[in-house]
């Protein structure tokens, strides 16, 4: 008999996440937007409330209920490209796009209770794309499209230093201890290549040219190691996580895990320095272990949004999607902590993914009484099979996916009386 319709549905979006969450969200907001440019979302440390940028607007939910507390506006009334939350809390730091109507770029500081403060106004067409704020509150760091990259001092909000001559600034991040940014810049100098370098920022001096570009690139808590998104010219709008450990000055490639379609703008490391979160653009998001480089676990959620956060006691996972909606999930247990060497993810593995004529579904080959199917979007069974005795004991099988058109799709691989659920793409 063949599986229902309710039943694949039920397999594609719930059966994966519900490992850690609930099957749905704790509640989902529209923004009350025009909706011409969103931002990211960011918990308050506290664990009570999260922001999110939308507009010329950062609006504050309560993470319980989903109602709304605040809503702050840009005195420029420019659109918020990025913005950061100071280390004390007092203070947001907001970076702008270009204000239609007087080609400026500004910074500007609020007071996180009575508003704005004090702003700066960047040179013309100089448009903010990342912020950075030193874990003392007194520098800011500011990467723009030109590319181009600046220190503020918050106190007097001037300028210290501006490099454009080198070609860095655009996407940034800053170490835990404020001494060296990662700056990854496209079309660098005016080339068609991708780089990102590690620069110091006293005189941001490049240091280290890495050897693949990071997109989004993010530091662990202890800036030893560096993340990101990465792509390779094979396989095109395909992405991958790229992990890099910088002591003693040497990158030490850790591993290029398997793709990712439509990476997403987010990705985080996880505070106990074990696991790396990366969003996708069209779905929902992908947790990865440091140590081994390989994925544990994927939300399959069709939220189709970039900008995602995790909270501080990693409880709750947030994410604003293409439409301007805002989603709360909430764990039944903080995020991973129940992660184990049993977990089915571990055990059973799918490669490549994305693929084009094959799919190789890997098992402990000590597994007994496998079979598949496989579901296209609609929920159709397409493929179904027992796998033969040889196959067993080589602890793979190997699917033939010519016939499948590009997209994505459900495979459901029964081991003894278990049934575990992955997705796959065809990308041709």
């Amino acid at each position: 008999m063949k599986t229902s319709l309710f039943g694949v549905c039920f397999a594609l979006f719930f059966t994966l996440f519900s490992a850690y969450s609930g099957n749905d969200p704790l509640w989902v907001r529209d923004l009350p937007v025009e909706g011409k440019n969103y931002g990211k979302t960011l918990f308050h440390p506290n664990g009570k409330s999260v922001l999110v940028g939308a507009d010329q607007y950062i609006f504050e939910y309560d993470v319980a209920t989903g109602e709304l507390l605040k809503t702050r506006e840009t005195k420029s009334t420019a659109y918020i490209n990025d913005y950061v939350l100071t280390s004390d809390t007092k203070h947001i730091i907001v970076g702008t796009l270009k204000d239609e109507a007087t080609g400026r770029t500004y910074i500007e500081m609020w007071d996180i209770d009575t508003g704005f403060i004090k702003s700066l106004t960047l040179n013309r067409y100089d448009q903010v794309q990342r912020l950075a704020v030193s874990s003392d509150n007194k520098t800011l760091f500011v990467g723009t499209h030109s590319p181009s990259l600046y220190r503020i001092n918050l106190e007097t909000m001037l300028i210290e230093k501006q490099e454009d001559d080198y070609g860095f600034g655009d996407e940034i991040a800053l170490s835990p201890d404020g001494k060296t940014l990662i700056s990854t810049v496209r079309y660098f100098q005016g080339g068609e290549n991708t780089v990102s370098g590690l620069l110091d920022t006293e005189n941001f001096k490049l240091l280290k040219i890495l050897p693949d570009y990071l997109y989004a690139p993010t530091f662990n808590v202890t800036g030893e190691l560096i993340g990101g998104y990465t792509s390779r010219g094979d396989v095109p709008y395909t992405y991958y996580i790229g992990l890099y450990d910088i002591r003693d000055e040497i990158f030490q490639k850790l591993g290029v895990n398997r793709g990712i379609q439509y990476a997403g703008t987010s990705i985080e490391f996880t505070k106990d320095n074990k696991y790396i979160i990366a969003t996708r653009n069209l779905e929902g998001y992908s947790v990865w272990d440091i140590a081994t480089k390989k994925p544990l676990y994927e939300a399959p959620y069709a939220t189709r949004g970039s900008f995602f956060s995790v909270s501080d006691n990693q409880k709750f996972i947030c994410r604003i999607n293409y439409e301007f909606k805002l989603f709360m999930w909430q764990f039944k247990d903080p995020l991973l902590n129940t992660v184990n060497g049993t977990l089915p993810s571990e055990s059973i593995h799918l490669y490549p993914n994305p693929t084009q004529s094959s799919l190789t579904i890997q098992f402990p080959s000590s597994e007994r009484n496998i079979s598949y199917s496989i579901y296209d979007m609609h929920g159709q069974e397409i493929k179904s099979d027992n796998i033969s005795d040889s196959e067993v004991h080589q602890g793979f099988f190997t699917i033939n996916t010519e016939s499948q058109m590009s997209g994505m799709y459900i495979v459901r691989i029964r081991v003894g009386a278990e049934i575990y659920t992955r997705h796959y793409y065809i990308v041709r």
